[in-house]
């Protein structure tokens, strides 16, 4: 049956206290329905795998074949010639494709525009952040001291100053990086050519210079944990040698190790390594202090959020760092995890993590565990820790409990010494809502909405998405759209500013400041605005989404975001991309995706994101419906997705095509082999397909 554009439930222009920004077309060209038809003589002969190097096992009582074992090894000259043979049939057909340049350039026009991660305050009194002209193959870093003059400008005279630049070295990424607790040392953890493997740079702020041999033998390392000026906590492979700086056979169990700033690796300090036998590993460890500066004299505690396999749940802890971050010893800290350390949570039931302190000692965690899955703020005082046994569990308390209506708690960030900050999800889009950290008195919120209570947004905020993205309910000036996400959000407990980045689907990215202040009658308030002004000459687009639910094959209702130009006529069939991803409890949130976005408008389609079970947009039970022997449930959600699609008549399978990434690919390949019918391009990226055998080769 047909479905109207009136029929979705889109919202229509309104006007809002915002201040509107122009439409910039990104690219004119636009894909004729006969450029996209497959010529009847389009044949392809795929090549064969190796014939040789196949196994058949027995794996919990069930005969496995894998008749492409030889694949495992990539320098094998099997391996080798069967990735010669796909090159030889792809690229050409690929780079001669009459649509590869312009689709090219429109995606290109899509990115051409600069881009600005949320500027960071560190403690030597600069903001950093990541900073893109538009099409520069990788982010540089810079800082300033003046946001309001420097920030969204290149770096230069003019602009802020140009602190590390990626693009100097070929095929590097920054996966993560960490300053010290003064601002005056930082860590970056880079990766090269793609690979897991990463390794550790340290840099001296003040002269940019690099200090020591860069460290190796790290993997999904989510930065560095500083401990004082002198040394840092990391992930690395137990077995790593740093004298031999070889990658070969050293996957399996990863120590957390302290090492000391100018000594050789080879002196670092294993502090915590997994028991014998038992898989587990080291999520981020975090220092829990009022102030992790060296000369503060403050207490300080270390964190350790020990997981058990890639679900979200912890076991936390922490022990007393003596004489807090002024002098920390590898062997000491190595001796107090295994003799003196207390627990916040035990039983793997959720997860914890440390936030922030209060001036007054009171340290805040959020928690999901022991049945509050959707999340609360829990907290313990510094006088308390005298009072738990080496080997207890600290005495918590519950500073604000699970939201009342069943939203799930994204994260959280205290600001200020006075507010926290929580993000919570409703159906994958956000709102924040602000609470007295010393009173667990909510001063305000934001959301699709407006802002509310003692939040203010200054008058001439722009927010710069199309007016269809502003919900028709809203009251007052709207900083998050109906559809939005809250990307990222940095924040510090010292200072009374914060930043946000919000996104969405079919516009790029902006960065909000807030701040907290004392109002006239002396109360608490949340001012928010612009960094600076927007960037008019970002491609706003005239884009539309909305969000639908769909039933799945067992009844369960599964939400989805569906998105097309404004002018898209929907009586009538179009191309269609459908994404999901439906893993490690990780929700797909809005975000502009520049290949989605030329999708819908040169390409005049639709992309629809179903989030479907195991992925997290309501939390640990919907994760944990599809996982183990249920992850089909996910597989089926992706299918009833499609069907409920090509039903209401908004695409065909002949023109349906289906792509997800890492997770998102093993089901690509799970749904192609389950429904044929229901699909006519696939896009498999870097899938997690044989999982068996995954754990082996997550490198």
């Amino acid at each position: 049956m047909g479905l109207s554009a009136s029929q979705l439930p889109h919202t229509r222009n309104k006007t809002s206290s915002r201040s509107p920004v122009k439409s910039v077309s990104a690219s004119g060209f636009t894909v004729k329905p006969e450029d996209w038809t497959r010529s009847p003589s389009s044949t392809v002969q795929y090549p064969h795998p190796p014939q040789a190097g196949g196994i058949t096992e027995t794996i919990f009582g069930i005969e496995v074949k894998d008749p492409w074992r030889a694949l495992e090894d990539l320098e094998s000259d099997e391996t080798k010639a069967f990735v010669k043979a796909q090159n030889e049939l792809s690229i050409p057909r690929l780079s001669k494709h009459p649509l590869r340049k312009p689709l090219e350039a429109a995606v290109a026009a899509c990115y051409n525009h600069a881009q600005m991660s949320n500027p960071e305050l560190q403690g030597n009194g600069y903001y950093y952040w990541r900073f893109n002209p538009g099409t520069a193959p990788r982010d540089v870093i810079v800082r300033s001291k003046d946001l309001s003059e420097h920030f969204g400008k290149a770096p230069g005279s003019e602009g802020p100053d140009l602190f590390y630049d990626l693009n100097e070295e070929e095929k590097v990424s920054l996966y993560a990086h960490s300053f010290s607790p003064s601002g005056r040392l930082w860590c970056a953890v880079l990766q090269y050519s793609g690979s897991d493997w990463q390794r550790l740079r340290i840099i001296d702020t003040r002269t940019k210079e690099v200090l020591e041999r860069d460290l190796g033998g790290s993997k999904f390392t989510f930065g560095v944990t500083w401990v004082g000026e002198k040394g840092f906590i990391y992930k690395r492979s137990v077995i790593y040698d740093p004298s031999n700086d070889g990658y070969d056979g050293i996957d399996g169990a990863f120590g957390m190790f302290y090492h000391a700033v100018g000594q050789p690796q080879s002196t670092d300090v294993l502090i915590w390594s997994p028991p014998n036998g038992v898989f587990q590993y080291i999520g981020k460890t975090k220092v829990i202090s009022v102030n992790e500066q060296e000369g503060s004299g403050e207490r300080a505690w270390l964190a350790l959020d020990v997981y058990r396999n890639t679900s979200p749940e912890t076991e936390l802890l922490v022990i007393e760092l003596p004489g807090g971050t002024a002098n920390p010893v590898g062997s000491t800290i190595a001796e107090l995890v295994v003799k003196e350390g207390k627990w916040l949570s035990r039983g793997f039931t959720g997860e914890t993590r440390y936030i922030g302190s209060l001036s007054s000692g009171r340290h805040f965690f959020t928690s999901f565990t022991d049945g509050h899955s959707t999340g609360r703020i829990i907290a313990f005082d510094s006088a308390e820790w005298e009072t738990t046994p080496d080997g207890g569990n600290v005495p918590l308390q519950e500073i604000i409990p699970d939201d009342p209506s069943g939203y799930q708690l994204q994260s959280a960030h205290v600001i200020g010494d006075q507010v926290i900050a929580l993000i919570y999800l409703k159906h994958a889009c956000a709102s924040v809502v602000f609470v007295d950290a010393r009173t667990g008195k909510r001063l305000g919120a934001a959301d699709a909405e407006g802002t509310h209570g003692e939040v203010v947004a200054a008058p001439d905020t722009q927010i710069p998405v199309p007016e269809n993205e502003i919900s028709r309910a809203s009251e007052g000036t709207v900083v998050i759209p109906e559809h939005g996400a809250i990307t990222s959000v940095s924040a510090r407990p010292y200072a009374s500013d914060f930043y946000f980045t919000v996104d969405t689907w079919v516009a790029p990215s902006y960065v909000l400041k807030g701040a907290i202040i004392k109002n006239k009658a002396g109360s608490l308030e949340v001012d928010i605005s612009n960094v600076s002004p927007v960037d008019d000459a970002a491609p706003h687009e005239t884009l539309i989404s909305c969000q639908v639910f769909y039933d799945s094959h067992d009844g369960t209702r599964i939400p989805m975001f569906i998105c097309h130009s404004q002018d898209l006529d929907l009586s009538k069939p179009h191309p269609l991309l459908l994404h999901a991803y439906g893993g490690f409890c990780a929700p797909v949130l809005p975000h502009y995706d520049p290949m989605f976005a030329t999708f819908m408008r040169n390409v005049r389609g639709i992309v629809a994101i179903a989030g479907i079970r195991g992925g997290g947009e309501y939390g640990t039970a919907w994760h944990q419906a599809a996982i183990g022997v249920q992850r089909s449930v996910g597989w089926d959600d992706f299918a009833s997705a499609a069907i409920h699609l090509q039903f209401i008549g908004l695409t065909t399978p002949s023109l349906t095509a289906i792509y997800g990434s890492s997770n998102g690919g093993l089901l690509m390949s799970a749904s192609t082999i389950r429904h044929p019918e229901l699909f006519e391009v696939v896009f498999v990226d870097v899938a997690l397909t044989d999982l068996v055998r995954y754990h082996k080769f997550v490198g």
